[in-house]
């Protein structure tokens, strides 16, 4: 099963990177959903980009107010709180935090991979397109470009970085999410 050249047979793109590295290393099968705490309509928008799931946009309305970076603030904030927040059986959502310009930056904790392999390294660099295109099909996401906000996900293994994912506005509706 190669992960790096084509989505992981039976897995939907959009999962968090570390579904491929397992399904690559042992051949798993995507494990269940694990529920988040009750979250605001905004924090559980943000946790959706990071899971693949769309949210319907629930809390979307508190970017077109003025105040739209504090708004992203306290979500992210509150994610932060929730941390660490299971993604699946290897991915954790370690933390968030919101920089200047409306930048949402999502932390996520990545384990059972060695980051000083050669062979984790050229797949990363080959599974980069793979999982931004999987942000990008999440209906939320484009949305949320057209409202400035920016995305980055930061893949980690210890304090060793696997990639980082930079979703700028626009990116999305230029057809990479296609």
């Amino acid at each position: 099963m190669r992960c790096a050249s084509m989505p992981c047979p039976g897995l939907p793109v959009v999962k968090p990177l570390a579904i491929c590295l397992l399904a690559l290393s042992i051949g798993a099968a995507s494990p269940p959903a694990i529920a988040a705490p009750p979250l605001s309509g905004l924090a559980s928008l943000l946790l959706g980009t990071v899971r693949g799931k769309p949210s319907g946009m629930s809390g979307v309305t508190r970017l077109t107010t003025r105040d739209a970076e504090r708004q992203l603030g306290m979500a992210c904030a509150e994610l932060a709180r929730a941390a660490p927040l299971v993604l699946d059986e290897s991915t954790r959502l370690a933390g968030c935090a919101v920089r200047a310009g409306k930048v949402v930056e999502f932390h996520l904790q990545v384990t059972g991979v060695d980051p000083r392999r050669e062979d984790t390294k050229s797949f990363m660099v080959s599974a980069r397109p793979i999982l931004e295109r999987g942000i990008c099909r999440n209906p939320d996401v484009p949305v949320l470009g057209k409202l400035g906000v920016t995305l980055d996900y930061r893949y980690m293994a210890g304090p060793e970085p696997l990639v980082i994912l930079h979703v700028p506005p626009g990116r999305c509706a230029e057809g990479t999410g296609a």
